[in-house]
């Protein structure tokens, strides 16, 4: 009964904690592990209806239903909807995204990842000294590049963006000294579209967390102002959960490409039983999204993810 008990009220004071998230750092941060919260409960009633504790069994079933009722829309597998209409697509698009991990240093597993899955653009993101160089190799088969590099922070890090296609690229202005986002046009053919290519700070504290938050405000203003189809690309450092990131969702009219491909969890890899996905793709106007999924492991505590798509 003890174990049943803890468990019940662990998902409760999360669930009820939930409530604070747009105003307190800490339990924005606790808001994105719903699901989790939803088997702990669900293990709670069993294990006290498993015991005859009726009531604290109801109790752990209501919390349950409740994040479950939450997840659903989120966690739906079903295609989209859109995928079945309009008439065929003219020009296709394959898009790569992976956190490296600066402290990663399996080199040889990026780069063989990104040649199996042969994206029309990739973004690497913290990329030190050391990745840019081990990545060179690359140059090969992307003719196409534009990195970063983060005047602040100890680990020199930044963004970098390869292209199979012609792009014109520049860092956006005053999203971050640590790591600058990237907004790029790529020319496929006859057709243009407007990568922006981001990842936010690690929301850990008060004052990080507000950074993070003013970046998705960015990339928000930023994709109002696009009048081409645009996909925003990066970790985002944020889950589907966090009301910050539905916002951005609603305020720039954009979608997420993991909708309706199930639930996409990318970090942590070491411990799969606590994944969340923040490495996202959100889509604008005149971008259909056909596939998106998980890569294969890489060294890096993030997975990548890979996302075909028309225009």
């Amino acid at each position: 009964m003890i174990i049943g008990v803890f468990l019940t009220v662990l998902a409760l004071v999360a669930t009820l904690g939930s409530v604070f998230a747009p105003r307190f750092w800490l339990a924005d941060l606790a808001v994105h592990f719903r699901l989790q919260y939803a088997a702990l409960a669900l293990a709670g009633c069993l294990i006290l209806a498993a015991t005859a504790h009726e009531r604290w069994a109801a109790l752990a079933f209501l919390v349950a239903a409740i994040q479950a009722l939450i997840c659903a829309p989120l966690v739906n597998s079903r295609a989209p909807a859109a995928a079945a209409a309009g008439p065929a697509p003219s020009t296709t698009l394959r898009l790569a995204a992976v956190n490296v991990w600066y402290r990663n240093h399996e080199f040889q597993r990026v780069v063989e990842f990104i040649l199996r899955e042969r994206p029309d653009a990739v973004l690497l993101a913290e990329v030190t000294a050391e990745w840019e160089q081990a990545l060179a190799p690359l140059g090969a088969h992307y003719a196409q590049r534009f990195a970063t590099r983060g005047t602040r922070g100890t680990h020199g890090t930044g963004l970098l963006l390869l292209s199979r296609w012609p792009m014109q690229a520049a860092v956006l202005p005053g999203f971050s000294d640590i790591e600058p986002a990237v907004s790029a046009s790529l020319s496929i053919n006859d057709r243009s579209v407007q990568l922006l290519c981001v990842h936010t700070s690690w929301p850990i504290g008060r004052e990080n967390s507000a950074v993070r938050d003013r970046q998705l405000v960015l990339v928000g203003d930023f994709a109002r102002r696009q009048t081409q189809p645009l996909i925003v690309l990066g970790d985002l450092n944020v889950s589907p959960f966090s009301r910050h990131f539905q916002t951005l969702l609603g305020a720039a009219n954009l979608k997420s490409a993991a909708q309706g491909f199930g639930w996409q969890p990318t970090w942590p890899t070491f411990l799969p039983l606590a994944g969340i996905q923040i490495d996202h793709a959100l889509t604008g106007a005149g971008v259909l999204v056909t596939s998106f999924r998980r890569g294969a492991p890489v060294g890096s505590d993030h997975l990548p993810i890979v996302i075909d798509c028309v225009l």
